[in-house]
C-alpha cells in the first residue's frame, strides 16, 4: 500500500489594512481614521471602509498603531478594594467613559501590604497613559508615586487624598458630608449619636469622621462611640451588636457607607430596635441596594458622573494639574431617618 505524504496545513493570512484600502477604494490613512473615534472622515468613507472590513475580516491592530502613534489609549485602574459596591458601580461608569472616549481600561488589584507604586510600575509596562487609582490603606510610608509621573504618565487619586502630597485628586467632599450626616440626625431629635467607621487608615474615613464630629461639637455634642474596622456589612452588624452589649443605646447612627449602614440596619432589626422610630440611621455613597424596601437607607450620594467627567478631563490636559479637586455630596432622604426632609 502506497501512502501519500501528508500536505503543509494552509496557512491563513492576515487581512491587513493595505488589503482594505484597495478593496474599498481609499488610502491606508483613511482605513485608520475610520478606525479611530472622532477622525476627521466623512460619513459616508467611514461606512465604506467598515462594510469593507467587516466582509473581508480585518481587525485593526491596536498593539501596532499605539506603537506608531506612541499613544496606547489605555487607562489603568488600580483599585485596593472590592468588597464596597460603590467601586464596582465607579469602575464599570469608568470603563464606559473611556469608552466613549475611544480608550479602554486596564484594572488592576492592588495589594495594600504592598507599596502601591510597585502596581503603579507593573502598569507602566503596559504603555498605559494614565493611571487612576482608587482607595487604598494610608501606610506608614505613603507611596511616592512621583516615580511613574516623572516618567510623564500621570496619576489620578479617586476619592481619596494623601495629605502632604500634592498629588492630583478627584473625591467628594468628604468632610462636608460628614457635617451634613449629623446635621440630618440633629435635625431629626437624635442626641446620642455614634458613628461606625471604615477602615481608619483611608482619608474617606477621616474625612467623613472628622466632618461628623466637628459638626457636633458645634453643638456641644460628641459621639457616644466611633468604633471603626473596615467599609464592609459584616462589621457594621458586629459594630451595631457590640455597641449595644457595651451598654450604648444610640439614637442616630452614622455608617461611614452604605454597606457599612445596610448591616447597621439588619443588627437594629435583629436587636428589635426600630428604625427610625427609636434610631435613625444615615449612609455614605448611594449605592443601589440603599434604595430597596427593605432598607430605604437615607444617605449622602457622591455625584459619581460628574466626578467621573472631572478626572477625565483633567488627565487629558498635556500638563495635569496638581492639587485636591472636590465635589459636594447630596442628601438622599428615604425613611430611616425620622421627620420631613430639610
Amino acid at each position: 500500500m502506497t501512502t501519500r505524504p501528508l500536505s503543509p496545513a494552509p496557512t491563513l493570512s492576515r487581512v491587513t489594512s493595505l488589503d482594505v484600502s484597495k478593496e474599498a477604494g481609499v488610502s491606508q490613512s483613511a482605513v485608520s481614521r475610520a478606525f479611530t473615534p472622532g477622525a476627521s472622515i466623512s460619513p459616508a468613507t467611514r461606512q465604506r471602509v467598515l462594510d469593507t472590513a467587516r466582509r473581508l475580516g480585518y481587525q485593526p491592530n491596536a498593539i501596532a498603531r499605539s506603537l506608531a502613534t506612541q499613544r496606547s489609549g489605555i487607562v489603568a485602574l488600580i483599585v485596593g478594594d472590592l468588597h464596597n459596591p460603590f467601586y464596582p458601580q465607579a469602575l464599570s461608569q469608568f470603563a464606559q467613559a473611556l469608552e466613549a472616549r475611544g480608550k479602554r481600561a486596564l484594572l488592576l488589584t492592588h495589594d495594600s501590604k504592598r507599596d502601591v507604586q510597585e502596581t503603579l510600575d507593573m502598569a507602566a509596562s503596559y504603555q498605559i497613559e494614565a493611571a487612576i487609582v482608587f482607595p487604598t490603606r494610608l501606610t506608614s510610608r505613603p507611596p511616592s508615586l512621583g516615580d511613574v509621573r516623572s516618567g510623564g504618565i500621570p496619576v489620578l487619586l479617586f476619592n481619596r487624598h494623601l495629605p502632604g502630597q500634592n498629588l492630583l485628586s478627584v473625591a467628594c467632599d468628604n468632610q462636608a458630608g460628614g457635617r451634613l450626616a449629623a446635621q440630618v440626625l440633629l435635625g431629626s431629635g437624635a442626641r446620642n449619636l455614634a458613628f461606625i467607621g471604615g477602615d481608619p487608615e483611608t482619608s474617606t474615613h477621616q474625612d467623613r469622621l472628622r466632618g461628623f464630629t466637628g459638626h457636633l461639637a458645634e453643638h456641644g455634642l460628641s459621639p457616644i462611640a466611633t468604633p471603626s474596622r473596615a467599609f464592609q456589612y459584616d462589621w457594621g452588624v458586629q459594630a451595631t451588636f457590640d455597641l449595644h452589649a457595651a451598654g450604648g443605646r444610640p439614637d442616630g447612627i452614622f455608617g461611614a457607607n452604605d454597606i457599612v449602614s445596610i448591616g447597621v440596619l439588619d443588627a437594629l432589626r435583629a436587636l428589635g430596635r426600630r428604625v427610625p422610630e427609636e434610631v435613625g440611621v444615615i449612609g455614605f455613597d448611594d449605592i443601589q441596594e440603599s434604595a430597596r424596601m427593605a432598607y430605604g437607607l437615607t444617605t449622602i450620594q457622591q455625584p459619581l458622573a460628574a466626578m467621573i467627567e472631572d478626572s477625565l478631563l483633567a488627565l487629558s490636559n498635556d500638563q495635569p494639574v496638581t492639587g485636591l479637586r472636590l465635589h459636594p455630596g447630596k442628601l438622599v432622604w428615604r425613611s430611616s431617618v425620622r421627620g420631613a426632609r430639610p
